[in-house]
C-alpha cells in the first residue's frame, strides 16, 4: 500500500473528508487529494504529521527478510542437532563479519 492509498483508508476509517483533514493539519485540500491520488509523495514526517491529524500516529518497521523463510525451511532447520544448528550460526556470523570487514586475518 503507498502512503496515498494508506492516508485515504485511514482518513475514511475516521469518516473525515479530505477537507476537514486539511484544516486540522494545517494544510490544503487540494494537497491532501494529490497524495492520495498519487499525484504528490509526502515525506515520512508529513505523512505522520497527516495522521496525527486524525488521531494516530506513523509506525514504520523494519522486517528481516529470514521472517519471510518457507515454513518447511524452517522446520527443516529446526530438526536439525542443536551441533549442525550452531556450526550454521558460527558459518553466518563468519560471513557476516567478512562482508563488513571485521573479519580478522
Amino acid at each position: 500500500m503507498n502512503a496515498g492509498a494508506l492516508l485515504r483508508q485511514r482518513r475514511r476509517a475516521h469518516g473525515v473528508s479530505q477537507r476537514e483533514l486539511a484544516l486540522r493539519a494545517g494544510t490544503r485540500q487540494a494537497t491532501i487529494s494529490r497524495i492520495e491520488n498519487g499525484h504528490e509523495v509526502p515525506t515520512v514526517e508529513r505523512l505522520g504529521q497527516l495522521l496525527i491529524a486524525l488521531g494516530e500516529r506513523l509506525e514504520l518497521r523494519a522486517i528481516p527478510l529470514e521472517a519471510e523463510r518457507p515454513l518447511a525451511d524452517v522446520r527443516a532447520d529446526r530438526a536439525k542437532p542443536m551441533t549442525a544448528r550452531l556450526e550454521d550460526g558460527f558459518a553466518l556470523a563468519s560471513f557476516a563479519s567478512q562482508l563488513s570487514g571485521t573479519a580478522r586475518q
